[in-house]
Formats: structure tokens, sequence, C-alpha cells
């Protein structure tokens, strides 16, 4: 065919010298969960936090943008408050599972005192 550069010297391409990943890495077995598997409480706790955490992260990253650039207050206020309440119910949603289904932890000195458990207070 046709070469447009007759005089050009031949280079060496650069990414010659990288092995293939795709064929030299190992290839680890990765577990196949069926979504009938899984506890539909932890399912629906899941894809709730995803969505909700998603929401947050746009709110929070877009507020800011359209304050700065555009001068746009009132959008820019509403999405931030509208990330900011979507991460705390990811929050709540979090402790409240964990609270459900604890992991079987003892728990923490300061979760566990009573006021019989605090020391005397002294006179001196």
């Amino acid at each position: 065919m046709f070469d447009p550069w007759p005089d050009e010297p031949e280079e060496p391409n650069p990414e010659s010298r990288w092995s293939d990943p795709e064929r030299d890495l190992p290839r680890v077995p990765t577990p196949a969960v069926a979504e009938e598997d899984v506890d539909p409480e932890i399912l629906e706790t899941f894809w709730r936090s995803v969505i909700l955490a998603n929401v947050a992260l746009f709110g929070l990253a877009l507020g800011p943008m359209l304050v700065y650039f555009r001068g746009w207050w009132l959008w820019g206020g509403a999405a931030v408050a509208l990330g900011a309440v979507a991460g705390l119910r990811v929050y709540h949603h979090y402790r409240a599972f964990q609270e459900r289904h604890g992991d079987g932890e003892a728990p923490r000195a300061s979760e566990s005192r009573t006021e019989s458990d605090e020391p005397p207070e002294r006179n001196a």
C-alpha cells in the first residue's frame, strides 16, 4: 500500500515493554452468589444505601459547583441540603442495620458503662 512517510524511521512501540495483563495475571475465582441466596432485608438495605449514597455524592458535589460557577445559591443550597440529608439517611440505615444484626462483638467500654459503674465522686 501507499506509505505516506517513506523516510520516517521505524520507532519502537513503547507499549511493547508491558505484558498482557489478560494473559499474564493469575485468575482468582470469585464465588457466584445468586440474588435469591441473600437475605431480603440485607439486599434491600444494601440497595437503599447505594442509591442514597449516590444521591448524597451527587448533591454534595453539584451544589458547591452551582454556587461557585453559576452563582445559583438557591439551587446549589438545595443540592447540598439534599446531599446532606441523603448522607445522613445512609448513616442511619447503616447504624440501624448494625444494631439489628450485630457482628457478635462485645460492646465498647464507653457503650457498656452504666451509672452504677461510674466511680464515686470524691469530696476533696
